[in-house]
């Protein structure tokens, strides 16, 4: 456990050192499931770069908490959420970076523009519509949104990556928020043609 305690750590400040998060409300939440039934989750009100092993909270996947040394982040339940819903998910990022906040804000999802997609994202980003955080139907949303693929958009909110690892998460939330910035700025531009695959390759699903 203590092995992971110290990858959620180095992520934390690394999304930090990247511009990821920030401060305050645009810090996010950071969980890695460290047993079947329980995983580790960042708590609210401490920035990334003043986390400990002592600050990081555990709960359990029936929404109890193993230890709560720190105050319990609003985020957690739709990370118990999804763990609970997908299985396959060992890690997830929150963020609110600028860009793919900005996609969020103006209610838009992210359509299959790159082909590298394909490997990041699992294929085009959906926008959950907006929900008051914490409540069922928010989780509810995100889980019919984010469907089989590694991330979702949540309107006026902002960005949710999972994945096998905290890296792969990270890489993720990296990948989505430097495309949303082409993206911000094609649009600005002209018309943004998405890529068409045949159905035997579409975004490697067979």
């Amino acid at each position: 456990m203590r092995e992971k305690i110290n990858e959620l750590l180095e992520i934390a400040k690394k999304l930090k050192e990247d511009k990821l998060v920030s401060d305050g409300v645009n810090k996010g939440s950071i969980s890695y499931r460290i047993s079947e039934d329980t995983f580790l989750i960042s708590p609210s009100k401490i920035p990334y770069d003043s986390l400990d092993e002592e600050s990081i909270n555990i709960m359990k996947t029936d929404g109890s908490f193993v230890r709560s040394n720190a105050p319990i982040s609003r985020d957690s339940y739709f990370h118990l959420k999804i763990y609970n819903e997908r299985k396959d998910v060992l890690a997830i990022i929150h963020t609110h970076s600028k860009y793919a906040t900005a996609l969020c804000l103006a209610n838009k999802g992210l359509p299959f523009i790159t082909y590298g997609m394909k490997f990041h994202c699992g294929g085009p980003i959906d926008i959950a519509p907006f929900a008051l955080p914490n409540t069922d139907k928010c989780n509810d949303l995100i889980i019919k949104h984010l469907q089989d693929r590694k991330a979702v958009l949540l309107q006026n909110h902002g960005l949710v990556c999972v994945g096998d690892t905290l890296i792969d998460c990270y890489e993720t939330s990296e990948f989505i928020e430097s495309l949303s910035e082409s993206y911000v700025h094609a649009l600005m531009i002209g018309d943004v043609r998405e890529i068409s695959l045949g159905k035997e390759d579409e975004y490697g699903r067979v």
